[in-house]
């Protein structure tokens, strides 16, 4: 199975429990800022700001050509970090770190997983995982700084 190891980053002018916070309002489905690339939607009873909060992420879910996958909050920091296992179309871990960095926020995800199931390891060859995740990510932060420009 094809390994996607990728590390996006940006700066975010805003601080790092502003974009903490609003990071977690998104994946518990508050709000839906990175629409129409990425939606998120909290499972179970379990807040998003403790460990083992579970939910499901759709990438393009617009698209017929959508990939779908759940994560489990395996560890957390206010305002820091968070930490999470993928399982669905992807198999691995996720870190997200929230770094202070003057007056705004380096927002970093890390992804270091392999493709899950037979089509997208067949796709493999012809689609670039590790760029496409780098093209997701880049919409995600710039509709981030928006949405928290216009708070």
């Amino acid at each position: 199975m094809p390994k996607i190891d990728v590390v996006s980053e940006a700066v975010i002018d805003s601080s790092p429990m502003e974009v903490y916070k609003a990071f977690l309002d998104e994946i518990a489905g508050v709000t839906n800022w990175w629409m129409p690339h990425m939606q998120y939607k909290l499972r179970e009873d379990i807040p998003i700001d403790h460990e083992g909060a579970v939910f499901d992420a759709i990438i393009n879910p617009t698209s017929r050509m959508n990939a779908k996958f759940s994560s489990k909050v395996t560890k957390i920091v206010e305002g820091k970090l968070l930490e999470d296992d993928i399982t669905g179309c992807f198999i691995g871990t996720g870190k997200w770190t929230f770094e202070p960095i003057d007056g705004k926020t380096k927002v970093q995800f890390r992804i270091n997983a392999r493709t899950n199931g037979i089509v997208y390891s067949i796709f493999a060859p012809f689609v670039n995982y590790e760029k496409n995740h780098r093209d997701i990510m880049e919409k995600g932060f710039k509709a981030l700084n928006s949405y928290l420009s216009k708070k």
